[in-house]
């Protein structure tokens, strides 16, 4: 079953449930200089607006609030709150993105003032895994992949930030620290879970082999 919209598809598929495949495909956050070195010119960043992640996702949590997702991770490490020390010690925060209605919230977002959907994504969880790669495009237009630890990779790697953790979660004493992920809708590669899918139409041409069926097979 195929479904024409990431919304349509989002509002049929099982929030916590296993069996999601999932892939986006969003632009590297990259500093125009090394990482720790002074600003010198010509030194600037050769690579910027060429490299992004390919993240591929099996079982990928979505459907839930943040709060729960953390609250449900310090009872799986056996760290003891009650409802309320919990909401003390992990109080809600406001933030700039809610969801699109009832069937569609904590999975697609939308920014309150710009308007643009996002897809929201928890890496960290227990039962999901991620493979991610680096992909580059090149002078000709053609885009590959990057191996990590290549030379190349160290290289681009000298311009990417160290992502930030939560020290929210580290004070409640975590130590699988839940990330949340919201790639812009026009990132998702596409959804898949059983027989429902959905392609985004800008990379149909990438799946015309019925690749996504496959992927369980990147899985080990």
């Amino acid at each position: 079953m195929n479904y024409e919209t990431i919304e349509s598809i989002c509002e049929n598929i099982g929030k916590g449930t296993f069996g999601i495949y999932c892939a986006t495909l969003t632009p590297k956050k990259m500093n125009k200089y090394p990482i720790g070195a002074k600003r010198i010119k010509g030194t600037e960043n050769p690579y910027e607006g060429r490299v992004s992640n390919l993240s591929i996702y099996q079982n990928m949590a979505t459907g839930k609030s943040y709060y729960a997702i953390v609250e449900e991770e310090c009872k799986r490490e056996g760290i003891p709150f009650t409802k309320e020390e919990f909401q003390a010690a992990f109080p809600h925060e406001k933030t700039y993105c809610d969801g699109v209605n009832d069937k569609l919230n904590n999975v697609i977002m939308e920014h309150e003032t710009t308007h643009q959907r996002y897809l929201r994504i928890y890496e960290g969880s227990k039962r999901t895994k991620v493979i991610h790669h680096t992909l580059i495009k090149d002078a000709d237009g053609s885009v590959r992949i990057v191996q990590e630890g290549s030379a190349e990779y160290n290289d681009i790697m000298r311009f990417v930030p160290t992502s930030s953790t939560s020290k929210k979660q580290e004070a409640l004493g975590i130590s699988n620290i839940v990330k949340v992920k919201q790639p812009k809708i026009e990132n998702v590669v596409f959804i898949k879970q059983g027989d429902k899918q959905y392609i985004n139409p800008a990379y149909k041409n990438v799946f015309a082999g019925g690749v996504i069926g496959e992927l369980s097979t990147l899985f080990k």
